[in-house]
């Protein structure tokens, strides 16, 4: 009996030990299968990123590419279009321009201050009412931003990311994505009757996209500049865009041909531009072009003789922007040196100076962009916030702390009654009274 016990007994151990030499090995082999099944995935991730990513390239290149055709024809346009005098745009164009010009002054001596202007102190209760970050995460930033001229119900932004976004205010979403430009977008404009808008990158690229039923696509492709284009403006008959470029030159195209009809070069001329052209605006009557330089000069161009008419000298570093009231009387500059220059263009001088310097006097915040309302009354500077000011008397309104990086550009609502601005946190603000 003692012996049958143990012989079961030793059976018994054998058998456990058996068992757990399988247990040993079916948990080094589920062990296994798990490595395995977690190489299995991140391999599948990257290859979903590297899909993802050749597919975005391919869509850029895809743009890019259905452009050629046009942009030979352009090119060879280009070089056959010559204008009546050599180095002036051609009398006709001009021309138009001059009526465009004397029928808005007539209108502008008519016309009286809205009734629903925004008042100072609306403006006082301004406070943020939308926020949303169109651009991707990757080349963070929004640099850019305009407003539909006249629906005012898109906002059109250009980013980091080499993209320009429009989005629906009223729906509150992204209408459309636009993706050809290869390095940062710049500068953005919607045009006021066309279903046209246009881009100006740091790939010295100026792309015209005209709406399709699928979205946006290139219409025309401007390569004739050498460096990053930092400013495109668009003419008072809307028919002429220029383009302005750290390549020391500006250009005057037409927009339904898309030749380029006269091309400056200011590096040739009596006061030569050495650094480039960092901003561009037209005069509100349409024959005067202001563009601000890398030299912390300002630059005032007769389009008539695109002769450089007056040089606006007192910014100790590069001008980042300007903007001209709706009367024509005034011209508001900023600059990388932390100041806001308020210009009289009757008598050609800077008759006041905004300084920003609240939290570092001895090295002062830069100043992105500075935007007149569209009734003139009233300023909105782009700094490390955003500042509202009264045009009557220059003093400031309002500050607007909402965002957590650099203001990068500002632009007024109709009537004043909102602001919307971008910043280098990536979001896209819009303010309203409360």
């Amino acid at each position: 009996y003692q012996r049958r016990v143990h012989g079961e007994w030793d059976s018994l151990m054998i058998e456990s030990y058996t068992m757990k030499q399988h247990l040993d090995t079916v948990r080094q082999e589920l062990s296994h299968a798990l490595y395995q099944h977690d190489a299995a995935c991140r391999v599948i991730a990257r290859l979903i990123k590297e899909r993802d990513t050749a597919r975005a390239q391919l869509a850029q290149f895809s743009a890019r590419t259905e452009q050629d055709a046009n942009e030979a024809k352009a090119e060879g346009d280009t070089e056959m279009a010559q204008t009546e005098e050599d180095g002036k745009l051609p009398k006709n164009v001009i021309t138009k321009m001059q009526e465009m010009s004397t029928q808005l002054t007539n209108k502008r001596r008519k016309r009286q201050v809205s009734d629903t202007l925004a008042t100072p102190e609306e403006i006082d209760r301004f406070d943020q009412l939308v926020t949303f970050t169109p651009h991707s995460a990757a080349d963070p930033g929004v640099l850019c931003v305009h407003i539909h001229p006249r629906s005012y119900d898109t906002i059109m932004t250009g980013g980091n990311d080499g993209t320009a976004i429009l989005y629906d205010k009223n729906a509150g979403q992204i209408s459309a994505k636009l993706a050809g430009h290869t390095k940062a977008v710049r500068r953005v404009k919607m045009h006021p009757t066309a279903d046209i808008v246009f881009t100006a990158s740091d790939d010295a690229t100026v792309r015209i996209w005209k709406k399709q039923e699928t979205g946006y696509k290139t219409e025309y492709l401007f390569r004739d500049h050498t460096g990053p284009v930092r400013g495109i403006t668009l003419n008072a008959t809307n028919d002429y865009l220029v383009t302005a470029s750290l390549d020391s030159s500006w250009n005057f195209y037409d927009i339904a041909t898309s030749l380029c009809l006269t091309a400056v070069n200011a590096a040739e001329v009596e006061n030569p531009v050495r650094q480039g052209f960092t901003c561009a605006e037209f005069h509100p009557d349409g024959m005067i072009l202001g563009t601000g330089t890398a030299e912390n000069t300002i630059c005032i161009w007769d389009l008539k003789t695109l002769n450089n008419v007056a040089s606006f000298e007192g910014h100790t570093a590069a001008v980042t922007s300007l903007s001209f009231s709706e009367n024509g009387f005034y011209l508001s500059t900023s600059s990388t040196d932390g100041t806001v220059k308020l210009w009289d263009l009757r008598k050609l001088v800077n008759f006041r100076t905004l300084t920003f310097n609240d939290s570092n006097p001895t090295n002062p915040s830069q100043v992105n962009s500075v935007s007149f309302d569209h009734s003139g009354n009233y300023l909105s500077v782009a700094s490390d916030n955003v500042k509202c000011y009264s045009v009557k008397t220059w003093s400031e309104i309002k500050v607007l702390y909402n965002h957590t990086a650099s203001v990068t550009d500002v632009c007024w609502g109709p009537d004043a009654k909102w602001l919307c601005s971008t910043s280098a946190d990536r979001h896209v603000k819009i303010y309203t009274a409360k």
